[in-house]
């Protein structure tokens, strides 16, 4: 009966995600964008201020839209870009584009009202399917039923992220409490799909949860201690002038810091918990004592790599600011106290000693169930 219960909890929770998020798409307005191919470009460079060296490139192009309601429609485009912003688009015939569409232009715009397009960006779908395909073979080819179970499991957390952190931080919800669901979640289910109803799986979850809670927690007072606003980034602030969104920024912040850590520490988790559970096949007399020493000694080696992995992914998104920083040979005084600085230490640091953390925790558990089997039998 609870296994139904479970079930029918499981559904009523995917479809109010499914409703809100439904209901949120529509409420807010949509920008309309197509894909199109470019078949003929005119170039055009205009040199510009010689003591900036600025040069200004412009491009008319002959484009075919190959979706929406315009398609196989040839439009005529003018576009420029300048090198002084980088990032150019400088398109050539069998170039794929994303257009933007305005259907609703101003009579200065297009006195006879049609609509208007405008080269947005590359169109670069194509090939992230292929390499999401390539992984997805490569993860079934090499891990076989435990690769296919593993890809089952990252759909599943995709669809979390997709169809409950994301509608229901925007639609007020407090991200932290969002995450801590998330993250909590995520762990049962993917360590029950790979691992099985198993004390190995509810040890490395166990491990999993109170690392990244005590991650959180962390987190969430010294956050509150540097009076960190989580208002650091330029998406944060586009969020609240641009679209205008009551959002928890504080709360986002901690969110993400949780789950950013989620993944190291649900990897040193099971490796522990997989550890120990080696060892009690191999050695099924073996008491508490030398389980967790088992689970311990594993943890110390994967340690050091896995807490390298957190701040150097954390560099890593971070390493355009830390190198504008250091080419305006800002005073480290002020680039520790800097807010957008101290939330990256923050992230990464917390994390990490989550990750830590987790290593005493999942052995301890892990020997206890395993020991506690022991006596039973």
């Amino acid at each position: 009966m609870n296994k139904y219960i479970k079930h029918a909890f499981g559904i009523i929770i995917f479809l109010l995600s499914a409703f809100l998020s439904a209901a949120l798409a529509d409420s807010i307005p949509q920008p309309k964008y197509v894909k199109a191919k470019v078949l003929e470009v005119e170039t055009f460079e205009n040199e510009g201020l010689a003591e900036s060296q600025i040069k200004e490139i412009s491009q008319d192009i002959v484009l075919k839209i190959l979706s929406g309601k315009f398609k196989n429609k040839v439009i005529f485009v003018e576009h420029m870009a300048s090198s002084m912003m980088g990032g150019e688009i400088i398109l050539k015939p069998g170039d794929k584009v994303i257009l933007y569409v305005d259907e609703n232009p101003s009579p200065a715009e297009s006195p006879d009202g049609s609509p208007l397009f405008h080269v947005a960006d590359y169109a670069r779908d194509v090939p992230i399917f292929w390499l999401a395909f390539l992984y997805a073979f490569l993860l079934i080819i090499i891990g076989g039923l435990k690769g296919f179970k593993s890809l089952i499991s990252l759909l599943i957390t995709i669809a979390l992220i997709f169809l409950i952190l994301f509608p229901f931080t925007l639609w007020g919800f407090n991200p932290l409490l969002v995450s801590i669901f998330i993250a909590g979640t995520v762990s049962l289910i993917v360590f029950r799909i790979i691992g099985g109803k198993s004390a190995k799986s509810l040890s490395a979850a166990i491990g999993t949860i109170l690392g990244v809670a005590i991650a959180g927690i962390l987190a969430f007072a010294v956050g509150k201690m540097m009076h960190l606003t989580g208002m650091s980034t330029e998406e944060s602030r586009i969020l609240l002038y641009s679209m205008n969104l009551k959002i928890d920024y504080q709360g986002l912040l901690f969110g993400s810091i949780l789950l950013g850590a989620l993944g190291a520490v649900m990897d040193i988790g099971m490796s522990i918990a997989s550890a120990v559970d080696e060892v009690r096949k191999v050695h099924p007399d073996a008491n508490f004592q030398n389980l967790f020493n088992a689970g311990m000694n594993v943890g110390r080696d994967v340690m050091g790599t896995m807490s390298n992995t957190l701040i150097l992914a954390y560099t890593g998104s971070a390493l355009p600011l830390l190198l504008l920083l250091v080419a305006n040979q800002v005073a480290l005084s002020k680039l520790l106290n800097l807010e957008m600085i101290a939330s990256e230490v923050v992230r990464a640091l917390a994390g990490s000693i989550g990750l830590v953390l987790c290593i005493p925790i999942t052995a301890l558990v892990s020997a206890y169930m395993y020991s506690k089997e022991r006596k039973e039998v």
